[in-house]
């Protein structure tokens, strides 16, 4: 007879699952929009095109398996940049807003001793601001710092290593397929997708409210 493995803790993917980054982009084109009318259109063309570049890198890195190389890992380099992100992705995140019935799930769960983290590859305490989860998590793992960005399994080992629980009994929710539920499945982890295990917060909530702790269809068995 096999078993379900518990869950003993929940990552969150931040781009993606907690907002939606169609609607986030809508946001961003307006702003662009607004600065060209003020006359610093040739400034906010250099920034977007910094900011396109840096993650053709990265995706180019994810490609080969997300192992990161020291320009990524250069601390100046990043500052510099991670202002200009600021400036642009918290006022458009901000703008787009939280996924319905996000919090609700993550409310459920706390109320229910599940420890939940953030997990995205890019720097996200701010856009967790932006989206008024400031103080949500218990921690952040964040690709860019620890050198990997998904389908790189390490961040989710190292999660399940700083829980000290095995990597079966930690759970993903993301929205990526090519990234989430990759990275995820290598290290060993169960993983749902939104618009592929569920369509919707309301019917993961529904879900878990039915049939807690364990109501995931796509649970490891051991």
């Amino acid at each position: 007879m096999t078993k379900v493995q518990p869950i003993s803790l929940v990552s969150w993917d931040i781009d993606g699952t907690l907002y939606s980054i169609k609607r986030m982009k809508w946001h961003l084109m307006r702003m662009f929009l607004s600065e060209t009318a003020r006359g610093r259109a040739l400034m906010a063309g250099k920034e977007f095109a910094a900011l396109r570049r840096y993650r053709s890198r990265i995706n180019a890195a994810r490609s080969v398996g997300g192992a990161l190389t020291e320009f990524f890992l250069e601390k100046n380099c990043r500052e510099a940049l991670l202002e200009i992100e600021k400036r642009w992705y918290g006022p458009a995140i901000q703008k787009t807003g939280l996924r319905r019935n996000v919090t609700r799930v993550i409310s459920f769960l706390a109320a229910r001793d599940i420890p939940q983290v953030g997990f995205s590859d890019y720097e996200a305490a701010y856009k967790l601001d932006s989206l008024g989860l400031a103080g949500h998590f218990e921690t952040l793992y964040v690709g860019e710092r620890l050198g990997f960005v998904k389908p790189s399994p390490f961040g989710f080992q190292c999660a399940a290593a700083d829980y000290e629980i095995s990597t079966a009994s930690l759970l993903h929710i993301g929205d990526r397929v090519d990234r989430d539920d990759a990275g995820a499945r290598a290290a060993g982890c169960q993983c749902l997708i939104l618009g592929r295990d569920f369509r919707s917060f309301d019917e993961f909530l529904a879900r878990l409210r039915s049939d807690f702790p364990m109501c995931f269809d796509k649970a490891v068995e051991t």
